[in-house]
């Protein structure tokens, strides 16, 4: 699995999802990778709300998305609807397994959780036939927002937010159950 975008470069959504995925006995790896280059690694109010998550990423380095690492991931996830078009842009192939994490949420909790014997690509696909044709990927509400610039509260709020969503992927992704 990856999670791209912008607020992955401070790797807080890849860190939550591991955490999250790993709380419901599902091996996985989870990447981070940047739809914008950036040299630096995670930002110190990512470390510090991440940290109050008890999750270190102080030794994240920053990656740029590419083709390779979309292709190579079962599922794709974004924070924004830039982020899923530059993934998709990079590998068009990837769209059934590319979502916003709150679309991905929504779609999951509708369509129902993974099977057991499920690939998790066959059950992205399964989510992304529940889209709407011809339309952008996911909705304006399933967008979280990029912290980067901002205080720490937002960095907090956007934490929790991620966290809200992560947690009901995980769930899915282990063949729970969730409330739409």
């Amino acid at each position: 699995m990856v999670c791209t975008g912008n607020a992955c470069r401070s790797p807080m959504a890849a860190a939550i999802l591991q955490q999250r995925l790993a709380d419901r006995g599902i091996d996985a790896r989870v990447t981070s990778a940047g739809t914008m280059p950036w040299s630096s690694g995670a930002t110190g109010p990512a470390v510090e709300v991440m940290r109050e998550h008890g999750l270190d990423i102080s030794g994240h380095e920053n990656r740029q998305v590419t083709r390779e690492l979309v292709e190579e991931a079962d599922l794709v996830l974004g924070m924004t609807r830039d982020h899923v078009s530059i993934a998709t842009a990079r590998s068009p192939d990837a769209r059934g397994r590319t979502f916003l994490v709150g679309e991905l949420a929504r779609l999951g909790a509708d369509v129902g959780p993974r099977a057991a014997s499920e690939p998790v690509a066959r059950w992205a696909e399964r989510a992304a036939a529940a889209r709407p044709l011809r339309r952008p990927l996911g909705r304006a509400v399933d967008e979280i927002a990029d912290p980067a610039g901002e205080s720490i509260d937002v960095y907090r709020r956007t934490a929790a937010e991620l966290d809200a969503r992560l947690t009901e992927i995980a769930a899915l992704l282990a063949g729970v159950p969730t409330l739409a």
